[in-house]
């Protein structure tokens, strides 16, 4: 664990990973849908009595909306947790697909803004030339006179 660790902070994506889980709130999303999932496993398995090992594998495989259909719920209680394990899981591949997609604009946004700047800067130097120029030709014409 501490080698993948170790490799992203390498590779530098450890930064990365970080700015696109504060993008959108999704880390507030993703601390409150795995709340969802344990409770909803360990619901599933009171109601359902099945073990609490089953009821994660269920919980996992309903809310990544995979829903094998190896293990149904019985009970209303279980049917009322599987829906919210849904709702859930298809949330958070929504609000990850667009924090990734912000991120990445984001960083576009920022390249543009730099081509503006560095425009802008060419501009500047382009006035401080012309300028400098003029003055040249000034102090040329007054040592003349």
């Amino acid at each position: 664990m501490f080698t993948v660790l170790r490799v992203l902070r390498l590779v530098g994506l450890t930064g990365r990973l970080r700015k696109i889980l504060y993008t959108n709130g999704l880390i507030y999303l993703l601390y409150t849908s795995l709340s969802l999932l344990i409770v909803g496993a360990i619901t599933y398995s009171m109601t359902e009595h099945v073990s609490l090992a089953q009821s994660f594998w269920w919980a996992i495989a309903t809310a990544t909306t995979v829903g094998y259909g190896d293990i149904s719920p019985h009970t209303s209680v279980g049917k009322i947790v599987a829906l919210v394990l849904m709702l859930v899981g298809i949330g958070v591949i929504g609000m990850l697909t667009s924090s990734i997609a912000t991120y990445f604009v984001r960083e576009d946004n920022k390249a543009d803004d730099k081509d503006v700047q560095l425009e802008k800067i060419m501009q500047k130097l382009d006035e401080f030339e012309k300028q400098n120029h003029d003055l040249k030709e000034e102090i040329k014409n007054l040592k003349q006179k």
